[in-house]
């Protein structure tokens, strides 16, 4: 073990002369050494999870670690503008760390969520010295699941970030050094966020006139999908761009799994044309940032910790064995990690895999009109109906959600949600064995509604003995986004259109994916209903959108069912 040097606020130059602070941490002793790079907007001196990545262990290790405030947060300068910056300001300081003294001019990047992204605006613009990547829980798309989800707006994420992440950073940069300023004016940002994120300010409409809306624009609330702005900070279309090699972590509750998912098969795709090396896969029952092993209403045991992967290393070293093999050469590191490892859930237990998605078939469950859920298809039969009132809309409780705390994340029940006259239910027979679910679940649903746009939100549901109905995935789809979101190897959305009132509609709904063994004796459930807030926006019924407009309708949805309209979820199953 060496030892370390700690090096504060070392000035980076940007190409137009913005000057960015960075916290290096180094071995003692010389070098040459490997550098491994983060760039976050939360505080380079503020304490971390070192249960994720622990930079004094890194640098132990061999390493010199750089820690740096991205542009206009916290010691660095310019102006805080969020991922546009990151593109340009993410090649210069990966080739200037890469001449940092000690370094053998290769730079890795590690970091979740924000800096998590920050890694691929950097990799997009294929910065020579950048040798491997290891994002984690993070994305490429804004329009699946951080600003937008099938159409609708990520409210509730949106606000929570501007709120408790921005809000606060952007009054202790104001003041920096001014305890008595600082001191006098955070109490009101505090007392906003609570109001908002504790105390059902959320409710107000326009939500455009909450509070902090320039840090809300910067995850583009109100944008629509096929707002061209989305253009330059979606990776999407630009993985083929991506030279180094890239190991992908995820958590089954995390709000940004469906993306995590979709850039590993990315890049597992463009490894197998260009002949490199593959990327790598580890999933988790975790939630955003939170790496303990009960979650939500369940607990998975100690060995689905981040501290005890399995009990075989925590996150630190799962990081080092792999830049250890991507920028050391030795590729004995990653002898004991499977190309893809994650934790299914229910089994509770982790399963390797040598690719994602890991063999399996795909098996329909038809939605019945008696409410029932079953593998064989539906009889023709009448609609079941729903009322939805956007000024009574159903409530967020758990899931693969980023909000405040009081709206709880991971495994929760929705006994109560599902209590509700304006959900709709569909419930498995108890299962006679164990049913293995790894990999994609998708629903089908026919559907009409009074208005001309509206929401469908449908849940999957893992249905205990004693009752307790708990979330395991979900997904909405807008109306009016129903045909938006393109075709794969397509960028561009098209335009939302609204709907006929009254005309049945086919529906795709995407509820990401899930690794899930529903134990014998469970039941299945998958609920509909038309909102989940404030994790996404109410749908007004109206036709227009809720960042302007305050008017609302009340809206009468119909769901079909039958050999004409067969409304279904989709589960990839693994068989033993």
């Amino acid at each position: 073990m060496l030892d370390i040097l700690i090096q504060k606020n070392i000035p980076a130059t940007m190409r137009d002369g913005i000057v960015l602070m960075s916290n290096v941490y180094r071995p003692a002793d010389g070098g040459p050494y490997p550098v491994l790079l983060t760039r976050m907007p939360y505080g380079k001196d503020i304490p971390r999870d070192f249960t994720y990545f622990d930079p004094v262990r890194a640098a132990e290790h061999g390493y010199i670690v750089v820690v740096q405030d991205v542009r206009g947060r916290f010691a660095s300068e310019g102006d805080f503008d969020s991922f546009p910056q990151e593109i340009s300001d993410g090649y210069d300081t990966v080739e200037w760390a890469a001449k940092l003294p000690d370094s053998d001019g290769r730079v890795g990047m590690w970091g979740l969520s924000y800096f998590g992204k920050t890694q691929w605006h950097a990799a997009e613009t294929q910065p020579p010295s950048l040798a491997s990547i290891a994002p984690g829980q993070t994305w490429g798309n804004h329009l699946n699941g951080v600003s937008l989800r099938g159409g609708a707006q990520e409210l509730g994420l949106v606000q929570y970030w501007a709120q408790a992440s921005i809000a606060p950073g952007n009054l202790f940069r104001k003041y920096a050094g001014n305890r008595e300023e600082i001191a006098k004016r955070l109490p009101a940002v505090l007392a906003t966020a609570d109001e908002i994120l504790a105390g059902g300010g959320y409710d107000a409409l326009p939500y455009s006139e909450l509070p902090n809306a320039p840090a809300t624009l910067l995850l583009g609330l109100g944008r629509s999908v096929d707002d061209k702005a989305w253009d330059e900070v979606n990776i999407d279309g630009k993985y083929d761009r991506i030279n180094v090699p890239s190991f992908h972590i995820g958590g089954w509750y995390d709000c940004f799994i469906g993306e995590t998912l979709r850039q590993y098969e990315t890049m597992k795709e463009k490894s197998k044309e260009d002949g490199t090396r593959p990327p790598r896969l580890l999933v988790g029952p975790w939630t955003h940032a939170n790496f303990g092993n009960t979650l939500g209403g369940a607990s998975f045991g100690m060995a689905s910790a981040g501290g005890f992967i399995n009990a075989n290393g925590d996150f630190t070293e799962r990081h080092l064995r792999w830049f250890d093999a991507t920028m050391k050469g030795d590729e004995a590191a990653l002898e004991k990690d499977p190309p893809v490892e994650v934790f299914v859930m229910g089994e509770n237990r982790w399963r390797a895999f040598d690719e994602w998605p890991p063999p399996g078939v795909e098996e329909e469950w038809h939605l019945h009109a008696d409410g029932g859920l079953s593998r064989g298809a539906a009889k023709s039969s009448e609609p079941d109906e729903f009322v939805y009132d956007p000024n009574f809309p159903v409530p967020t409780v758990g899931g693969a959600t980023l909000l405040a705390p009081i709206h709880g994340s991971g495994p929760m029940d929705q006994s109560e949600v599902e209590a509700r006259e304006d959900v709709l239910t569909y419930t498995s027979e108890p299962l006679d064995a164990e049913y293995m679910v790894i990999g994609a679940v998708h629903a089908t649903l026919f559907a009409a509604s009074s208005a001309p746009d509206t929401d469908f939100v449908v849940r999957l549901t893992d249905v205990h003995p004693d009752g307790r109905s708990m979330v395991v995935t979900d997904g909405i789809i807008r109306a009016s986004a129903r045909e938006s979101y393109p075709a794969p190897g397509e960028v561009r959305p098209t335009k939302p259109s609204l709907i006929e009132p009254g005309e049945i509609y086919e529906y795709s709904v995407d509820l990401w994916a899930t690794g899930m063994t529903f134990r014998e004796g469970h039941r299945m459930r998958v609920s509909v209903t038309s909102s989940s807030f404030p994790r996404w926006d109410r749908n007004l019924n109206t036709g227009e959108s809720g960042a302007d407009s305050g008017r609302t309708e009340v809206a009468r949805q119909k769901v079909f069912h039958g050999p004409e309209h067969p409304s279904r979820v989709t589960m990839s199953v693994v068989n033993e």
